[in-house]
């Protein structure tokens, strides 16, 4: 399928556009090799991705050197208030734009790699983290200045010294001379050491608008928490090599917290939050010292956000926050954009924000005296909101009018006028230039990979495709757009799946089903845009090539149909989810000729999940499943995810018991099929290793194991997703039609 580009942005004076991309002429080389060639070299032909440019003026498209790469392509930036100014990270190193007179001015040149650059208010100031530190430049030229000394340790005292070594000391004063004379202090340099406390980490530094204050983000890893080791058992040296991975659920956390530093005396200001709480920084005010925060509770059932200011202090000193706004979900708080939109209006009257407050994902303002405003509203999820620069507009990603496609919008600061600007079904992902005069983004659809456009804002205009990223061999397939139908589940509810007939290619249902599972729980794979699983979307042509009616589904606890259906998994994963899989497999046995004792299921991570627990529950309606890289057992899973929807299982380990696989293995009756990569630190190979142990110590029989010795969570390598898929087609084979 290619490599679609991705990455894309613009340069600061919006004349070229720069993105990551592989031309497909090289890979359209493999065509004509056996596979087995063509495996060895299709690895290193993806690697030969680069960065691209495309000239906005001319369409003339070009790959950069890695060093043009480096010195032209900023991986994020920072304007002045007038937009004649940019400062820019590339690839590390801190580089000045001067839009308007069109020169550069390189500033760093180290093998620290600088982040989270800013321009002070009056725009005569670039500050920039290296390190744990903050550091800035004048516009004007002048020396690079530490601004802070940053130290994650705890503040030295004065020893405190045992009765025998105290009285060698006072012996010492009263002896000699040299010892009682008081001490010269030596010259204080700025910044002057502040201390964050051992074990703390520092994360982001913001600069408010004034250069007076800094907040430091700063966290802290768990203290005495276990981590599981990912044994490494093919390996350069030899041996059996082992890395450290993430602790499991329940296990002690880590910690988020904010700090105020006075730039002006180098003083710590401690911010007062609940000790519950994740704080993060999200942005200084443009035109005020007012920082705004965010704040979840640890039980994810709680969100706030702050304003932060630093004269605003309790009787022990430290900075008390003001709440601007506050949601609580007996659930769990989340929804699209929840922890990547957020921020000030430009004029700093007022905070936006994406919220499921009222069922779906919308747009909120709160003024800085916390009036809330709710600007756009209806039976669809807001994935993108950004002000324009002068605040008259909101550009705006919705899936407003059809869940399956999300489209780019404009609406007025007040939301009205709501328009979108581009009709055609898909998903696009868009960036908008310096001066918002043009759009440079990717669309996809269902059987087309992503590829790049331009749009201009004035006229309305559209170029592209300006990318061709697929393979000849690719294009040359009729990759369908699948039917998309609706279910009546069996709780009344309803959910969306598409479906693959065999008759759509001229052959012969064998009046065997699938149903394909889509991982991660909370996404969405219904859709009009080319999906995450574009593996598993070629697959299933391969399966309705060969006779099976396949069903897609989003079962409850997918993205894209706002807060009822994600939270629909709260306390039970395989509840809710599962049932609406075994109604779209009694689904195409009663409506579309599948018999009843041919219908299989496979998917993976999640999808691996709900596989396994289909077969271990449902084994009268399921024959068989092919599960990849599965959770079997919640309790051995990561801490934030699994803990915002089931708790922990210390206080709640009935949501474990009912939601984990591996203690419904007694109802598993045959048609197994496990396949997992060795080195998955994200769902870890234990888990269906002692799944199998279970499966032995019952006596169960027709299950198999796969292991992949070198294979992460997401396989790497194009032979081990053949292997994996042959093996899921031969079940099918065997299982449902018996050849």
């Amino acid at each position: 399928a290619g490599t679609s580009p991705s990455q894309v942005r613009f340069s600061a004076d919006g004349a070229q556009v720069y993105f990551h991309w592989n031309s497909p002429e090289k890979l359209d080389s493999l065509n004509a090799l056996e596979p087995e060639k063509a495996y060895e070299h299709y690895m290193s032909l993806e690697e030969e991705a680069g960065t691209y440019a495309l000239t906005v003026a001319s369409g003339q498209l070009r790959k950069l050197t890695d060093e043009e790469a480096d010195t032209l392509v900023a991986s994020e930036g920072a304007w002045s208030k007038d937009r004649t100014r940019r400062a820019e990270i590339r690839a590390g190193d801190v580089y000045l734009v001067d839009v308007a007179a069109g020169g550069t001015r390189r500033i760093t040149a180290t093998l620290a790699r600088e982040q989270h650059i800013q321009i002070s208010g009056d725009g005569k100031t670039v500050y920039y983290q290296s390190g744990d530190n903050l550091f800035s430049v004048t516009w004007s030229g002048g020396p690079i200045r530490q601004r802070t000394d940053l130290i994650t340790e705890d503040e030295p005292g004065d020893e405190e010294l045992s009765k025998q070594r105290q009285f060698l000391v006072d012996q010492q004063k009263e002896l000699f001379w040299e010892f009682q004379q008081e001490k010269k202090e030596p010259r204080k340099k700025r910044p002057q050491a502040v201390y964050l406390g051992k074990g703390w980490s520092v994360d982001d530094v913001r600069v408010s608008p004034t250069g007076h204050y800094a907040a430091v983000e700063i966290s802290k890893k768990p203290e005495g928490a276990r981590k599981p080791l990912v044994p490494h058992f093919v390996t350069e040296s030899g041996y059996i090599e082992t890395k450290e991975t993430r602790p499991m659920v329940g296990d002690k956390g880590g910690a988020n917290e904010i700090r105020l530093i006075d730039l002006r005396g180098d003083s710590l200001l401690p911010v007062k939050m609940e000790d519950d709480m994740i704080a993060n920084v999200m942005s200084w005010s443009p035109v005020e010292d007012i920082l705004l925060a965010r704040g979840i509770t640890n039980d994810y059932k709680k969100r706030f956000f702050y304003a932060v200011e630093a004269d605003v202090r309790g009787a022990d000193g430290q900075v008390v926050p003001r709440v601007l706004d506050e949601y609580a979900d007996a659930a769990w708080v989340g929804g699209p954009a929840f922890f990547s939109t957020g921020g000030w209006l430009p004029g700093g009257s007022a905070i936006y924000f994406i919220s499921e407050e009222e069922g779906y994902a919308h747009l909120y303002t709160v003024t800085k005296e916390g009036l809330p405003n709710k600007l756009t509203d209806g039976p669809w999820e807001v994935y993108e909101a950004h002000p324009s620069r002068d605040g008259s507009l909101w550009y705006l990603i919705t899936n407003e009018g059809d869940p399956s496609s999300q489209r780019m919008w404009t609406m007025n600061a007040d939301g009205t006028g709501k328009k979108v600007l581009v009709e055609d079904i898909g998903k696009y992902d868009p960036k908008l230039s310096g001066d918002e005069a043009t759009v440079a983004y990717t669309r996809s659809t269902v059987n087309a990979p992503p590829e790049l456009y331009l749009y201009d804002m004035a006229s309305g205009g559209v170029t592209g495709p300006l990318t061709t990223s697929s393979t000849k061999l690719f294009r040359g397939f009729p990759w369908i757009r699948p039917e998309t139908i609706t279910i009546n589940a069996s709780d009344g509810g309803r959910f969306r799946a598409h479906i693959f007939r065999p008759e759509t290619f001229g052959k012969r249902a064998n009046h065997a089903g699938v149903i394909f599972i889509h991982g991660a729980g909370y996404l969405q794979n219904v859709t009009d845009w080319w999906s995450y699983y574009y593996r598993e979307y070629m697959f299933n042509h391969y399966l309705a090539l060969n006779g099976y009616t396949v069903l897609n589904v989003d079962f409850r606890g997918s993205a894209g149909y706002g807060r009822e259906s994600r939270v629909a998994v709260h306390r039970h994963m395989g509840g809710r989810d599962l049932d609406d899989v075994i109604d779209a497999a009694r689904y195409v046995v009663k409506k579309e000729g599948v018999d009843k004792d041919k219908v299989g299921v496979y998917g993976g991570s999640y999808g691996g999940f709900l596989t396994i627990m289909a077969l271990f529950k449902y084994p009268d309606v399921i024959t068989c499943g092919g599960a990849i890289r599965s959770v079997t057992d919640w309790a051995h899973y990561n801490h934030w995810y699994t803990s915002r929807i089931l708790g922990t299982p210390e206080d709640d380990p009935e949501a474990f018991e009912q939601s984990s696989p591996i203690n419904f293995a007694e109802g598993f009756e045959g048609g197994l099929l496990m396949l997992h990569g060795l080195v998955d630190a994200n769902v870890l190979a234990t888990d269906v290793l002692r799944l199998s142990q279970k499966l032995i110590e019952l006596g169960k029989d027709d299950w198999d194991l796969i292991l992949y010795p070198v294979e992460p969570h997401s396989f790497k390598r194009a032979s081990s997703w053949t292997d994996e898929y042959k093996r899921i087609f031969n079940l099918f084979e065997e299982e449902l039609v018996g050849r």
